[in-house]
């Protein structure tokens, strides 16, 4: 059964040598159940521009726990979370292509019938260099 969200993401990220940077999206999306897993999906608008739309949908496996985030459109990317697990990825912007390298340190998950609840803390090495420590907090509540 697919129902409407209103999801909180918040991002934050830390290179080395410098502050904590955050981010923080607020918008609506679809959660839905398929084939034993969880499904998210959402637009993000990435720039200025309202035609800078990326397409994002989370992947939520629960056993093993595995998070999939896929994003299409003004960004593409794939990023896969399994913790205590590296994985390859890579990320496309209008501005270039990168290789990533992604060591989930920690993966939280909790899913009640009225809130569901994602954490995700990780080391980000980007063209096979160390870039930040960073980390993902998404909920998702039902549209009231």
């Amino acid at each position: 059964m697919k129902k409407e969200v209103l999801l909180t993401i918040k991002g934050r990220h830390k290179e080395r040598g410098s502050d904590w940077e955050g981010l923080e999206v607020i918008t609506t999306g679809t959660l839905y159940e398929k084939n034993n897993s969880l499904y998210l999906i959402y637009d993000e608008v990435m720039g200025e521009d309202e035609a800078d739309v990326s397409h994002s949908r989370i992947k939520i496996q629960q056993d093993p726990l595995t998070v999939t985030m896929t994003k299409s459109g003004a960004v593409v990317s794939v990023m896969s979370f399994s913790e205590n697990s590296r994985e390859k990825s890579s990320y496309e912007t209008p501005f270039g292509s990168f290789t990533l390298e992604i060591d989930t340190r920690e993966l939280l998950f909790e899913n009640r019938e009225d809130y569901l609840r994602l954490q995700i803390r990780y080391q980000l090495e980007m063209n096979y260099e160390y870039f930040s420590e960073s980390d993902i907090s998404i909920e998702a509540k039902p549209c009231m």
